[in-house]
C-alpha cells in the first residue's frame, strides 16, 4: 500500500513540476513577445521566447512521456496507438529544435528565419502531442479516483484541451509558413509565440488546479 502511495506521490509532484514550468514559461514568453511586439528589441527578444518555449515543450513532452509509460504498465486491457511513442519522440524533438534554433538565431545566424522554422517546429510539436496528452490525462483521472462525475469532468477537460493545444499548434504552424512567406515576418512570429505562451500559461494553471482537486480526495 505504501508503496503504491509513494508511486502515485511521485507522479502527482512529477506532474505540478511540469504543470509549474509551464506557467512560468508561459509568463516569460507573453512578457517578451508583448515587449517585442512594442519594439522593444524585438529580434533578441523572440529568440529568448523561442528558447524559453523549446524548453517548455520539452518538459511538458517528457513528463507526459513518462506518465503514459507509468500508467500503462500492467494495463493488458487498453489498446494503445501504435503511433503515440513515435508522437511523443517528434514532440521531444521539436521542442529540442526550438531551443537550438533559439539559440543559433540568438547568434545572428539568420535570425528571423531559424525562428520562424522553430515556431513551425514547436507548432507541430504541439499538435502531435495532443492526442497522447489527452489519453494520459485520461489514464490519470481513472487511477485518481472512481468518482464517476469526476472522471467525466475530466474527460470534457481532456477533450477541451485537444482541441486548444491543436488550434495553438496550427496557428503556430501557419504563421510560421507566413513569416518564411516573408508576409510581416516578425510580427506574425511575435504573435505566434504569444499564443504559444498564453497557452502555456492557461495549460499549466489547469494542470495545476487538476492536481490540487485530486490531492484534495
Amino acid at each position: 500500500m505504501s508503496v503504491t502511495q509513494t508511486g502515485a506521490f511521485g507522479s502527482s509532484s512529477g506532474a505540478a513540476g511540469s504543470a509549474a514550468v509551464e506557467g512560468v514559461a508561459g509568463i516569460a514568453v507573453v512578457v517578451l513577445t508583448i515587449l517585442g511586439l512594442g519594439h522593444v528589441v524585438p529580434v533578441f527578444l523572440v529568440a529568448i521566447a523561442l528558447i524559453i518555449a523549446g524548453i517548455a515543450l520539452l518538459a511538458q513532452g517528457a513528463t507526459i512521456a513518462a506518465e503514459y509509460a507509468r500508467l500503462l504498465s500492467g494495463r493488458s486491457d487498453l489498446i494503445v496507438p501504435v503511433g503515440n511513442n513515435s508522437a511523443w519522440s517528434l514532440a521531444l524533438l521539436a521542442g529540442g529544435a526550438g531551443i537550438v534554433l533559439g539559440i543559433l538565431a540568438l547568434l545572428n545566424v539568420e535570425p528571423i528565419q531559424l525562428v520562424a522554422i522553430g515556431v513551425i517546429a514547436l507548432g507541430g510539436g504541439l499538435i502531435i502531442s495532443s492526442g497522447p496528452t489527452a489519453q494520459t490525462a485520461m489514464l490519470k483521472s481513472e487511477a485518481a479516483t472512481a468518482d464517476e462525475g469526476f472522471r467525466r469532468m475530466a474527460a470534457e477537460a481532456a477533450s477541451a484541451s485537444v482541441m486548444s493545444q491543436g488550434m495553438v499548434g496550427l496557428t503556430a504552424v501557419v504563421l510560421g509558413i507566413l513569416s518564411l512567406a516573408g508576409f510581416s515576418s516578425l510580427a506574425l512570429i511575435l504573435i505566434a509565440l504569444l499564443t504559444m505562451g498564453v497557452f502555456l500559461l492557461a495549460n499549466g494553471t489547469a494542470v495545476s488546479g487538476v492536481m490540487l482537486s485530486i490531492f484534495r480526495r
